[in-house]
């Protein structure tokens, strides 16, 4: 399926004539019927951004169909990487300008591209020059073929998987995903497949060697028709610190608004926050440098302003209070 063929389908999905979605995306009918023909290419990332607001469509899918890289998905990669896939991307582009006619009377002579000897020259210099960056990349990458299996990976992918260097070389990467993350993941993968040069962005959690999950976010771009690339990219991070740092934000955030709806006082919100922790009245005591008997007084009293009658219901209602990211 095509970028423009996409959007037709979201604009009807949505009910919108040309011209409607046109006004609120600011552009004009002529230019959004051009799109769903495929007479214009795809448009630049503010227009996407702003079609994917109005269609409540993926914003993902679109940049994937229109082969480009948001810019914010460039700025969590590692630079020389980031410039790499978009000059590849931009080599892929077709040429737009025509060709001058010939005149009138002077023989029409075609031109020919460069000779295989320069072809061949000039793809082994791309494919020296990506091999230099990746491998220098601190961001992990992999090169999957299209059975998802891993035929190259960089030494930051060891590094942040803890896996010796060249271990995952032939394996599927998606075996050491986690069960729950396997499913959207895999569709991810299966969407990537069929859009040539299309990019997609996931987060899922991923078993380190020493047993641990982390918290991997990834770019993929399909470059498997590039022959100086031939393969699936992914360019990943390890954010398990930030999404722990998301985590505690939200719970902090969830147990103020608990206090505050409930009336509990100081002490009693510190107590409510470490049992969202999951500490017992002992280790909240050691914590907090009070007595038990203290701590089981503060305990009583937050059950029975939030209206609960055990540990277990407190954390659920407080839990319910997390803000939606």
């Amino acid at each position: 399926m095509t970028f423009g063929q996409r959007l037709r389908e979201l604009r009807n999905d949505k009910g919108l004539t040309q011209k409607e979605l046109a006004d609120r995306a600011g552009v004009s009918t002529t230019y959004v019927s051009k799109l769903e023909t495929g007479a214009l290419p795809p448009p630049r990332e503010k227009t996407i951004l702003a079609l994917a607001d109005i269609l409540d469509a993926d914003q993902a899918e679109l940049f994937g169909l229109a082969k480009k890289l948001p810019s914010r998905w460039l700025g969590q990669m590692n630079p020389a990487v980031a410039r790499t896939f978009r000059s590849i991307l931009e080599a892929e582009k077709p040429s737009t300008g025509a060709e001058a006619a010939p005149s009138q009377g002077t023989p029409h002579r075609t031109t020919s591209g460069p000779e295989p000897a320069q072809r061949d020259e000039t793809l082994r210099q791309r494919e020296r020059q990506f091999r230099a960056i990746v491998d220098n990349s601190a961001d992990g990458i992999m090169i999957m073929n299209e059975d998802l299996d891993v035929i190259y990976e960089n030494p930051a992918s060891a590094r942040i998987l803890g896996y010796e260097p060249g271990k995952m070389a032939g394996r599927d990467p998606l075996k050491i995903v986690h069960a729950d993350d396997m499913e959207k993941l895999g569709k991810g993968f299966a969407d990537l497949l069929k859009n040539p040069g299309g990019a997609a962005r996931e987060t899922a959690r991923v078993r380190h060697m020493n047993g641990t999950w982390r918290l991997i976010e990834a770019v993929g771009v399909n470059l498997i028709h590039d022959p100086a690339v031939n393969g699936i990219i992914l360019n990943f991070r390890d954010v398990t610190d930030r999404g722990r740092d998301e985590e505690e934000r939200s719970r902090s955030a969830a147990v103020l608004a608990t206090a505050k709806t409930c009336g509990l006082t100081n002490s009693e919100k510190e107590v409510l926050a470490l049992m969202v922790e999951g500490k017992s009245n002992q280790q909240i005591g050691e914590q907090l440098v009070t007595s038990g008997s203290t701590v089981k007084f503060h305990v009583g009293n937050i059950l029975s302003k939030l209206g609960v009658t055990n540990r277990i219901e407190a954390v659920a209602l407080v839990l319910r209070h997390r803000p939606i990211a």
